[in-house]
């Protein structure tokens, strides 16, 4: 019996082998020091690489596994919207990264005056996807940009990705969670949904 990747999912399959690649450079293999790619306040102007890199590295392997498992929902509520694009996931994800990076600078350094601030993984951009994946199970979505998606409305998605952001936003509250790159994740791909 062989395994058919449909083409779809192949934009899911390219993240999630990226993060696992990291993964295992950063915490299997060592050859990456995670460190070096996480996101930093007060190199990040002088490191801008770490908005990109942070975003793959993740703090452990429970981390990994639960953003990894946010993309597979992520994947199951963009196909009960309908989405047609064989390139949307990752136009989104690209478009995200800068904006939630850019946006968790601006809080961090004058909002919250942390200079120091250290972050890993893949999970404010998650936030950013089910901002979008929400909005669209509210009002639909044909294009984003110029990319035909066509997301059709669905209260069912909308009451489970409400549902699931909102428990996720209190774990947020936990030590070693970062409200703070969630809640930017949120506004970032509420952004991204009104361009």
């Amino acid at each position: 019996m062989t395994l058919k990747i449909e083409k779809i999912d192949r934009q899911y399959l390219l993240i999630l082998f990226t993060i696992v690649c990291t993964f295992l450079c950063t915490d299997i293999f060592r050859v990456l020091d995670k460190f070096e790619l996480s996101y930093f306040s007060g190199r990040l102007f002088s490191q801008p690489y770490r908005g990109l890199t942070s975003h793959f590295a993740h703090y452990d392997l429970n981390h990994l596994l639960s953003n990894v498992f946010g993309i597979v929902v992520a994947r199951y509520f963009l196909k009960e919207l309908k989405l047609t694009s064989t390139r949307f996931f990752l136009v989104l994800v690209s478009f995200l990264i800068p904006l939630q990076s850019c946006l968790q600078l601006l809080v961090d350094i004058y909002l919250l005056k942390r200079q120091m601030y250290i972050l890993v993984g893949f999970s404010g951009i998650l936030y950013g996807i089910n901002s979008f994946i929400l909005l669209s199970s509210i009002y639909g979505k044909r294009k984003f940009f110029n990319l035909q998606i066509d997301l059709v409305r669905n209260p069912k998605v909308c009451n489970a990705i409400l549902f699931l952001t909102g428990i996720g936003l209190c774990f947020s509250l936990f030590p070693k969670i970062s409200f703070s790159a969630h809640f930017t994740g949120l506004i970032a791909g509420g952004i991204l949904f009104l361009a």
